[in-house]
């Protein structure tokens, strides 16, 4: 009896987590101002969680915080019935130092990677897994860097209904390598640099309490590799774009007695591309960024038809640049539609800003 209720619920966990965003990048309001096509930009205190190679770029200490107000709506047409729900998160804390005139550069960050956060009237699911990651860039010759970070992965989630609430304890390591070659330190400079992000495959490991019983379950993620390039057109305009391969169609929730599920209804691979451009306005009072991106958004979703369901997002983003710090703003809206056989028609729709402050020391 008691196996097959926690084999039972062991698949009610795994249903909480196909629901959730496994569209893992970076942080910080300038890079989702440009779709999240940053990989090979890389040049401010959110290098450590986008491509490590670029914190060579900070020639002096910076200290950067971002925060996230998330409003959600879920509409199923067919029935006539919808669900809004918003929140606030922390999503990033990070800290960078250079040593060696800025050829050696450290850091350590904190960021929220996945959020649990649902609201209804039945039930209530809150916090969600984290990250812990030092890392560090070195500058080999003047148009190669390379960098590393680690993933600590941290944090809890519950999941109150009118009865209970069963606790979810995250644990797990990974590692991230990147590379930058920066073009424009060439003799003949041309005005491009090309990134490189690998992010190492590791168990997520959930502990599961319930408040009778408890066990453990595994989630697979896979190895993600991330592909950028960017390009300076004169002295105030950068064009970006990012493609990253994430090999979630093979990757399964593994229970405590052995058994298994995809985590991925449509067992494909969660691959996005992104594109943005940022264009600096130079002003007497401050430096004013003007910024645009796209992203597909590939989820684990399946529709009737067991065919992935793919999103898309389009950000706008601006800020003030000084010479002490910069404050910065994105405003991003992203969405699907597709069919279901048991719910008809299903709409689900995300707006979320992120801010972001940049200390410079």
């Amino acid at each position: 009896m008691r196996k097959s209720f926690v084999i039972l619920f062991c698949i009610f966990i795994g249903v909480s987590l196909c629901a959730l965003d496994f569209n893992i990048t970076g942080a910080g309001a300038r890079a989702a101002g440009m779709g999240g096509a940053f990989i090979g930009v890389a040049d401010d205190a959110t290098a450590v969680v986008w491509n490590p190679a670029g914190l060579t770029y900070l020639q002096r200490p910076e200290a950067s915080i971002v925060g996230r107000s998330i409003s959600e709506t879920n509409e199923w047409t067919d029935e006539g019935e919808e669900e809004k729900q918003s929140h606030f998160i922390l999503n990033f804390v990070s800290v960078a130092y250079p040593l060696m005139g800025g050829k050696l550069v450290t850091a350590i960050a904190y960021q929220k990677q996945l959020d649990f956060y649902y609201l209804s009237e039945d039930e209530e699911y809150t916090g969600g897994a984290n990250t812990i990651t030092p890392g560090i860039g070195y500058q080999i010759i003047p148009i190669i860097s390379a960098g590393f970070s680690a993933n600590i992965w941290t944090g809890n989630a519950d999941m109150s209904d009118n009865y209970d609430t069963t606790t979810m304890d995250f644990s797990g390591f990974s590692m991230v390598f990147g590379a930058l070659a920066d073009l424009s330190n060439l003799e003949n400079p041309i005005p491009l640099k090309i990134g490189v992000c690998m992010k190492t495959p590791f168990n997520l490991q959930v502990d599961v309490d319930d408040g009778y019983y408890s066990w453990t379950n595994e989630v697979e993620m896979p190895m993600m590799i991330g592909y950028g390039t960017s390009f300076r057109l004169g002295e105030n305009l950068t064009l970006a774009a990012d493609y990253e391969i994430r090999k979630y169609g093979a990757s399964e929730i593994v229970y405590e007695d052995g058994s298994s599920v995809p985590l991925c209804d449509s067992e494909e691979d969660l691959n996005q591309f992104r594109v943005g451009g940022e264009y600096l306005a130079v002003t007497d009072f401050a430096v004013i960024p003007f910024r645009v991106g796209y992203q597909n958004v590939p989820t684990l979703l399946a529709d009737e038809g067991f065919n992935q369901v793919v999103g898309s997002g389009l950000s706008f983003g601006s800020g003030l640049i000084f010479e002490k710090f910069s404050l910065d703003i994105t405003y991003q809206m992203s969405g699907h539609e597709y069919e279901t056989y048991w719910w008809g028609n299903v709409k689900e729709n995300k707006n979320t800003i992120t801010f972001s402050g940049i200390i410079y020391f």
